[in-house]
């Protein structure tokens, strides 16, 4: 369930850092996505923990200034 709360907590700080602006939003998803090769938002929590996209997903949120 790591995986999942992270993607959580990750999808949630995009949106307050894009509150009000939908289409910057969608861009940083997509640029997450790229960079993870997965989308954040589609995990759900019966999903199993993946010790490579968990990497993944840190990496790309630290890049844009974003530490879980």
């Amino acid at each position: 369930m790591e995986l999942y709360d992270l993607c959580r907590r990750v999808g949630e700080e995009l949106e307050r850092r894009h509150a009000g602006d939908p289409m910057g939003l969608v861009m940083a998803k997509g640029e997450l996505a790229r960079q993870t090769g997965f989308l954040a938002g589609l995990v759900a929590r019966s999903d199993p923990d993946d010790p490579e996209k968990i990497k993944q997903l840190r990496k790309a949120a630290a890049g844009i200034g974003i530490y879980v």
